[in-house]
């Protein structure tokens, strides 16, 4: 043992510190922030000018976690807000948001979403319901949501044209990009 020449209040204090720092570091996180998701859809012009969509089942997992269950927050689990047109229009310069939720502030390295109720509205003016696709939707981008901060997500899809305006219309969608700002 090696001889130690300062007092042993010196070395609680050290302890002291340790711990504090400890649990400071490996202590979840208790602060909130605010996270906003918005949609667009890549859809050319023509027979179809708005698509009204909703989404539910929204999940974040929180980074460095293993892929179990337990590690996504649930952020939406019934139908989230009302229905917002994915087609961008010409005096829509800001996709309208499908969600704006306070969550624990953090990283989230993975996003998945469900499309819920849709309709379809074509150049005639008619409507279509359209059925809620059964995989869901997922991205692996890095949101940050910081302490009484905003986390923003703009997600960009790529829907399927084809089965849209076929005669039993169905959603098909990949997402093309996924932005955190």
């Amino acid at each position: 043992m090696s001889d130690y020449r300062f007092p042993y209040w010196r070395r609680l204090f050290f302890v002291a510190a340790l711990l504090i720092i400890l649990v400071l570091t490996l202590a979840p996180s208790v602060t909130m922030g605010n996270i906003h998701l918005r949609v667009y859809a890549l859809i050319p012009r023509g027979a179809v000018t708005h698509f009204f969509a909703s989404f539910s089942h929204i999940q974040l997992h929180v980074a460095g976690l293993p892929e179990s269950s337990e590690f996504w927050l649930k952020v939406g689990q019934k139908s989230i807000g009302t229905s917002v047109d994915l087609i961008p229009q010409s005096d829509q310069l800001v996709p309208e948001e499908i969600l704006s939720a306070s969550i624990t502030s953090g990283r989230y390295d993975s996003i998945r979403m469900t499309f819920s109720n849709s309709t379809l509205v074509l150049d005639s003016g008619q409507k279509a319901s359209v059925p809620a696709a059964t995989p869901p939707l997922s991205a692996n981008t890095i949101v940050s949501v910081p302490p009484n901060g905003n986390g923003d997500v703009l997600f960009i899809l790529s829907l399927d044209y084809s089965l849209l305006i076929s005669t039993s219309p169905s959603i098909s969608a990949n997402i093309a990009q996924v932005t955190s700002f």
